[in-house]
């Protein structure tokens, strides 16, 4: 009776497991294809994103210099953007979220597009100059506003949406890994308990021939189970494998794109420069505000595409320090020099303090000074012109080996709540003016990467209305890591 219990027990354990392990299994494969499809819909999104702002480029550009080869990519982003909007509205479908959010953002592109077209037409009408009034008046840039909102809404719900699959993947994967150990131990369990009743039962022929069969047939059936349970173990790491593989194909998609961008912005900035310094004929007053106006946005732009290579490569451990003994006082003043002559020129003042008897730094000069310009350009941002930024450097009071650089604003400071996240990559955090939210973008992104591939420390104080203060500590030693 006992026997049959046991018998019973095994039966009912090894059909459970093996319930619990295909049910993860199907969970991993339906969460493997939505993986799949939320990668299409970022596709889909970045290459919409790309061919609007090759209208918007080919349309400015002709505006400006009124040169047909200008035109050649706005007519060929506008046939491609009504092929590209079809798509990505078939594949949010299943979400009636972001399905209820294609109808607006055809609408802005739509918008988008006939003022490049009117734009276009009022250069060929009325000259270079109706023209330029015409952009000036913002309503180009309101559209791309609008457009990149709604862009950036749709990629960051399917971002999450991948992030909340891949972790329901990872606890179904725990899951059926966890009920193959149990399931491993409690039929050992019930081995040793067969085991016993076998050899109590040795006295008695016919019984012993009964229970024998009996285990040879439970010997059977549990080689059968942990067949199974290896046969399972075998498709869950093919699935994972092909997770892998899928996060592997979205870094290198990122990777290509953005190595696609640098080409025609270095292309685009070139000529800028060019007509910028007078090599291409004298521009009055507002062609050069124009013109600069262009070369800036063209040169932050690639500056956040750099980054964003820079990011990956720190992340991929691929990014080498090249250290060097510099002064303090040397690399702040060229990063302050930097912005004052930036796009970030034009805030709040800037004054610098360096304490005395600092030694030298021994550090990267070039990737410390994007750290100061990014730290920089981000208190220039959130402070008001009446304000004032502090940049400078003393001794770490805790470390005498480590100096500490500091960036201090009396801006409008960070919620919080919201501290802990500001080095996050694209991370956001809500201003006091109207509730807006400020992206961080990549650069507070990189000044951590950058510090810690140093050996050091970053982190940020801050009270809202009153400023923050950036920190960050760097060796006066040797360090490894060249």
């Amino acid at each position: 009776m006992r026997f049959r219990l046991l018998l019973f027990l095994a039966l009912c354990l090894a059909l459970g497991n093996g319930a619990i392990a295909y049910i993860n299994i199907q969970r991993l494969s339906h969460n493997e294809r939505l993986v799949s499809h939320t990668n299409e819909v970022l596709f889909e999104l970045e290459r919409v994103a790309s061919l609007i702002k090759d209208a918007e480029t080919g349309a400015r550009g002709y505006a400006l210099t009124g040169q047909g080869p200008f035109l050649e990519p706005y007519f060929a982003a506008e046939k491609k953007l009504e092929k590209h909007l079809e798509p990505l509205n078939t594949l949010v479908l299943d979400n009636p979220l972001q399905h209820n959010r294609v109808p607006g953002l055809e609408k802005a592109i739509r918008t988008r597009l006939a003022h490049s077209k009117e734009v276009i037409e009022i250069r060929d009408s009325q000259g270079q100059g109706a023209a330029a009034a015409f952009v000036g008046r913002g309503e180009g840039k309101r559209d791309m506003d609008a457009i990149r909102a709604i862009l950036g809404t749709m990629s960051a719900e399917e971002i999450r949406l991948r992030m909340s699959r891949n972790i329901e993947s990872a606890n179904s994967l725990r899951l059926t890994k966890l009920a193959s150990v149990v399931a491993t131990l409690a039929t050992m369990i019930l081995i040793g308990g067969v085991g016993g009743l076998v050899l109590r039962s040795t006295r008695q022929n016919i019984e012993l021939e009964r229970q024998r069969d009996e285990l040879t047939q439970q010997k059977t059936e549990i080689q059968t189970a942990k067949h199974e349970v290896e046969l399972q173990s075998s498709r869950l790491a093919d699935a994972l494998a092909k997770l892998q593989r899928a996060e592997e194909m979205r870094d290198s998609l990122t990777a290509m794109l953005v190595h696609d961008l640098r080409t025609p912005l270095t292309t685009l900035i070139g000529p800028l420069e060019m007509l910028k310094d007078g090599m291409l004929g004298h521009l009055d007053e507002t062609q050069e505000e124009i013109i600069s106006m262009s070369l800036g946005s063209g040169q932050r732009l690639l500056g956040l595409v750099n980054e964003l290579l820079d990011v990956s490569k720190m992340e991929a451990g691929q990014m080498q320090i090249r250290a060097e003994q510099m002064r303090p006082e040397e690399v702040i003043q060229k990063a302050v020099e930097t912005v004052s002559l930036s796009q970030y020129g034009g805030g709040a003042p800037i004054s610098m303090e360096v304490g005395p008897n600092i030694p030298f730094l021994q550090a990267d000069p070039e990737l410390i000074t994007r750290v100061l310009i990014n730290l920089l350009g981000n208190a220039i941002k959130f402070t008001p012109t009446s304000g004032r930024i502090v940049v400078g450097a003393h001794l770490d009071p805790d470390d005498s080996q480590r100096a500490q650089l500091f960036v201090r604003d009396s801006g409008e400071g960070i919620p919080p709540e919201d501290i802990d996240k500001v080095f996050d990559k694209f991370g956001q955090v809500e201003t006091r003016r109207a509730g807006r939210k400020m992206s961080t973008g990549l650069g507070l992104t990189f000044c951590k990467l950058a510090v810690e591939a140093h050996g050091g420390q970053i982190w940020v104080e801050s009270k809202l209305g009153e400023g923050s203060a950036f920190f960050f500590t760097l060796a006066v030693r040797p360090i490894n890591g060249a």
